[in-house]
């Protein structure tokens, strides 16, 4: 039998009976800007992949999403990391949404976050866009 693994939620931590490998999708809702932080994973991609994963997520906007336009994607900085960042806009349900898509390879895996907000971004939401990602401090891999 394999050893137990401790896995840490923000609720409280799970002993597992193996090794995982987080599949979830954080959203972040921050109210106090009014805007929203979602950070997924992915594991399949291998860091060579990264500009055709980037293009792909643009395609699945434009072909899901009504009135889309982006910009070209353009060097980015997730703490120390290298990333890729593309501002969007387009209209979800109606609403038309501002929205940031980042992706950072992160070790092993790429790392993508997308921050956005109905209608337009005001300056105080660039600003803590700019935070967030200037104090992304990755975590320290275990031995």
């Amino acid at each position: 039998m394999s050893q137990t693994v401790q896995y840490a939620l923000s609720e409280g931590m799970l002993t597992l009976p193996d090794a995982v490998q987080e599949q979830s999708v954080t959203v972040l809702p921050l109210a106090s800007l009014g805007a929203t932080l979602v950070v997924t994973r992915d594991w399949q991609i291998t860091v060579d992949q990264l500009d055709t994963f980037l293009q792909q997520q643009l395609q699945k906007v434009k072909r899901d999403m009504k009135k889309f336009s982006a910009q070209s994607p353009e060097e980015s900085m997730l703490g120390d990391l290298p990333a890729q960042q593309v501002a969007m806009r387009f209209e979800n349900q109606g609403v038309l949404v501002d929205q940031k898509l980042l992706v950072a390879w992160c070790r092993d895996h790429l790392l993508v976050i997308t921050f956005s907000t109905a209608g337009q971004f005001n300056e105080q939401q660039l600003l803590a866009w700019q935070a967030i990602r200037q104090t992304f401090s990755p975590a320290v891999a275990e031995a």
